[in-house]
């Protein structure tokens, strides 16, 4: 233990991860914000939905799963069936989260504006959460060791628990500034499929006979999110694993762009029948 200790270095990198994710989705919010004038509910809409179905709801029932049958639990033993599995589950509960946004909490919201603000909030507070919160927790626990004080900060864990919170913190000083650049690099690529994939729900949604571009997201987000397999399974580069997750997440951003530019300004609902809808005096904006 008394070895142990992280160089400047791996301290800046931390420190610069921490700071990119958390400004690179208020940077976009604001330069979306100026270019559209959209509207920013939909993007609190995001921050408060990625909370709860992806680090509340999906854990409980994830664990529920893994508990409940001891049988499940040994085959999520095995790397592959893991990461498959909670790809599978991102997929499900996180594009559920996006359909329930669309579909209750911002039903007035139908600018098409409005699925890549909510997508902002949604990658943007996983950015901030995941990638500032562990550079947070990486700059703490960089602190203490360098200080010497890790070991007063462990007295009161077991020796089982000590060696594995030992563990963690060597893979964490062992990590160089590069990985946490590839880190960040990586909010960039999950930040452009988190917008792709909130347009093609808020069109299942508000367009009649797009419901299958509800599954498909669900489809998308699990296959681009199986890209994980590369490094934790195949053993391949950690910067192959970021290049290829970049790529796949490029041409989807692309593909939906292309979509969207397509999509009406505005998602109104049909004008009850025998009743004339007044032209001098209807507007499309929200």
């Amino acid at each position: 233990m008394e070895n142990l200790h992280f160089s400047i270095s791996s301290i800046i990198g931390a420190l610069l991860e921490g700071t990119l994710a958390v400004l690179m989705p208020i940077a976009v919010l604001i330069i979306w914000k100026i270019k559209t004038k959209a509207k920013l509910v939909p993007f609190w809409i995001g921050c408060l939905i990625f909370p709860v179905f992806a680090l509340v709801i999906e854990s409980v029932c994830v664990a529920g799963i893994a508990f409940a049958d001891k049988k499940m639990l040994n085959l999520l033993s095995n790397n592959l069936l893991l990461y498959t599995f909670s790809a599978a589950m991102a997929g499900i509960f996180e594009e559920t989260g996006r359909f329930v946004a669309f579909k209750f909490l911002l039903r007035k919201y139908k600018d098409r504006r409005d699925s890549v603000t909510y997508g902002i909030g949604h990658g943007g507070i996983e950015s901030i959460i995941l990638v500032g919160g562990s550079a947070a927790l990486t700059l703490f626990i960089a602190l203490v060791t360098n200080s010497g004080l890790l070991e007063q900060f462990t007295t009161a864990y077991n020796e089982g628990l000590k060696a594995a919170f030992i563990d963690s913190v060597e893979a964490m000083a062992s990590s160089t500034f590069g990985t946490y650049m590839l880190a960040f690099f990586e909010r960039i690529s999950a930040v452009m499929i988190h917008i792709s994939l909130s347009v093609l729900v808020f069109v299942s949604v508000r367009q009649k006979g797009k419901l299958w571009l509800y599954p498909l997201a669900v489809f998308i987000h699990f296959a681009v999110d199986c890209t994980v397999i590369l490094p934790h399974v195949l053993g391949t580069p950690l910067w192959l694993f970021e290049i290829v997750f970049f790529l796949a997440s490029l041409a989807v951003a692309v593909c939906v762009a292309v979509y969207y530019q397509k999509l009406p300004q505005v998602f109104e609902a049909p004008a009850p029948e025998m009743q004339a809808v007044p032209t001098d005096t209807y507007n499309t904006e929200i």
